[in-house]
């Protein structure tokens, strides 16, 4: 294949000098200089398309590789001839996974709606280091992916080609929106559905929270007496719980108006962004929360134990960031198959922006022994569920301009 390719050049070659022994045979002085000129010419353009990516380097650097919605991280570029040669021109295709927006650079639309080429066309002179400062928005979720490189450089008119890959890849995740609840309060009794659970938690007495006035039936132990001694009235300790609340957070990504396999259709990604949302409040509150949908994450249910742990929310954000909201069940089969293994006081908090009958059934059946609030994200499609299967409701209605949005409203 080679071979042939450089049949050409050595064809023209050949034929300038035997041009040029001619010329010089028959003292034909012009005769001569063109057929030099042309051997000449022909071995340079040989010599250029072969060496022409020789010595050539392609660098990309990230300035962080997790970043929260809307924030804006730098993309640095770095191209390097270090050879005598010069380059008339090279051109660099990057390819990015997802539909990132990034400014200073020339964007296109790859082989897929969501994969993008990032292109740089440009000379470069002799030893010659080129650097290109770029920046990301972060205005998709999910884990980018950037690389590979693919690099073509020439000779001077364009006659031959020569390329190379740069298969170095760079990931950037980047975490789903993250709204503030409104009305403030509302999220906080979210959990507890109408209070139907009241729960009473027992205090470990190793770890005291404070005092309180003393009220009829309190341990005489729990009486602080150095507390009391310096107040008018009778003051006992209190402790913190030994058992925290848990909160259960059961994501529908299925949208009944979507016929066809749209993994970021506006209205998944405002979904997903209300239980990251929720997920981060009840976390700040200091509950126990679990995440879980039949959506799946590297081919698996997304499903994260409630916890209270320092590292849990970002791991739930993360899982968040990168769901896919197809997966072989549905959301009903996720709430049968994890609701049995609810022990008593945890809530379970159901997001979906449809209620069809088999989601109903699964709650019913795990209502008997838990409380279920339930979210509804208001479409032009799908029904919310009616106020007998649920001990809560909240409504949010979406919106298409959700990215600009700070804030949303939870309507009982």
């Amino acid at each position: 294949m080679r071979g042939r390719s450089l049949d050409g050049e050595w064809q023209v070659a050949l034929a300038g000098l035997v041009l040029a022994g001619a010329g010089w045979w028959f003292h034909a002085v012009l005769l001569a200089l063109t057929g030099t000129l042309a051997a000449l010419g022909a071995a340079g353009l040989w010599v250029w398309q072969r060496e022409c990516l020789t010595g050539v380097s392609y660098r990309r650097t990230l300035g962080q590789h997790r970043a929260m919605f809307g924030e804006e991280v730098a993309l640095d570029i770095e191209l390097v001839n270090d050879k005598l040669l010069p380059l008339t021109w090279l051109h660099v295709e990057d390819d990015v996974s997802g539909k990132l927006t990034i400014r200073g650079g020339t964007v296109l639309t790859g082989r897929s709606d969501y994969n993008q080429v990032l292109h740089h066309l440009l000379p470069m002179l002799p030893y010659q280091r080129v650097r290109r400062h770029l920046t990301i928005v972060c205005d998709h979720r999910g884990m980018h992916t950037f690389g590979t490189a693919r690099l073509r450089s020439g000779d001077p008119v364009g006659y031959r080609q020569r390329s190379a890959t740069v298969r170095e890849r760079d990931r950037l995740l980047v975490y789903p929106k993250i709204f503030r609840l409104e009305p403030s309060g509302v999220a906080s009794r979210v959990p507890l559905g109408e209070e139907r659970s009241a729960l009473t938690l027992l205090g470990d007495p190793s770890r005291v929270a404070g005092v309180r006035g003393y009220q009829s039936g309190d341990p005489l132990r729990h009486i602080d007496w150095r507390a009391t001694a310096r107040s008018t009235a009778l003051l006992v300790r209190v402790f913190e719980p030994t058992a925290a609340l848990r909160v259960a957070v059961f994501v529908d990504l299925r949208l009944p108006q979507l016929r066809w396999r749209s993994a970021d259709a506006p209205e998944v990604e405002f979904t997903v962004a209300l239980a990251a949302s929720l997920v981060a409040d009840f976390a700040a509150r200091g509950l126990a929360v679990g995440l879980f949908s039949a959506g799946t994450v590297d081919g698996h249910l997304l499903a994260h134990a409630p916890s209270r742990s320092p590292g849990a929310l970002p791991e739930m954000l993360e899982l968040l960031a990168r769901v896919s909201p197809f997966g072989p069940g549905t959301v009903a089969d996720v709430l049968t198959m994890e609701g049995g293994r609810f022990r008593g006081g945890t809530s379970i908090v159901v997001v979906a922006a449809d209620f069809p009958e088999p989601t109903l059934v699964a709650i019913a059946e795990l209502r008997r022994r838990l409380p279920v609030t339930a979210i509804w994200v208001a479409t032009d499609h799908g029904v919310p569920p009616p106020p007998e299967f649920v001990d809560a409701r909240r409504d949010v209605a979406f919106t298409d301009d959700w990215k600009q949005r700070t804030t949303v409203d939870l309507v009982a």
